[in-house]
């Protein structure tokens, strides 16, 4: 991972992911997890407005996003923050008011992290999401119901999973290895 000539650092947006990156990470490229802006300028399009306009300005926002125009995402969704007014404090997280200001907070935040056309020039990943989708395969199969593993047979298992899930059929390899050396004697050893 070290040696790769391109190093990216993804993150959901949360202050402690970016801490880890200056921290541990700081050469590689800190890129915010585009599923997790999808989600903040989805709720934020749709806030206070008819499900027809909403997905209208969703479109436009979230082409704003991936082009890696940023500053004409934030122009916009301050303009729908100054349209619906400041959120009360007391305001419930739905209440459209809070969710764009959350949404304006958020890309706020995190401006320097979403040059997402760079990013694919770039050939960087810019989402998680294959990665999460392994770790929950992985844990369905470790983690389930019913299951309970030693140290060492955990650690087998979480290989053999990772083998089966990877690209370089380690497993099938194997298989195929020992078929092919299998004479269908046993060797037994002569006790005398």
């Amino acid at each position: 991972m070290f040696a790769s000539p391109r190093k990216a650092f993804l993150g959901d947006g949360a202050a402690g992911n970016w801490t880890v990156w200056r921290r541990l990470f700081p050469t590689w490229t800190p890129i915010l997890d585009f599923v997790h802006l999808i989600t903040y300028v989805w709720t934020a399009a749709l806030a206070g407005r008819s499900p027809t306009e909403g997905r209208a300005a969703y479109a436009r926002w979230i082409t704003l996003a991936w082009r890696g125009e940023v500053d004409a995402l934030l122009g916009e969704l301050r303009d729908r923050a100054g349209e619906l007014g400041p959120p009360p404090p007391d305001a419930s997280s739905s209440d459209p008011r809070k969710v764009v200001a959350s949404a304006v907070t958020y890309v706020e935040n995190n401006r320097e992290r979403m040059d997402y056309a760079a990013y694919r020039r770039r050939g960087l990943p810019i989402t998680t999401s294959r990665l999460e989708s392994t770790v929950k395969q992985v844990n369905q199969r470790i983690k389930g119901t019913e299951k309970h593993w030693s140290r060492p047979g955990g650690e087998a298992l979480l290989q053999l999973r990772a083998d089966h899930l990877g690209d370089t059929r380690l497993v099938e390899a194997f298989w195929e290895r020992r078929h092919r050396n299998a004479t269908g004697q046993r060797s037994y050893r002569r006790i005398i």
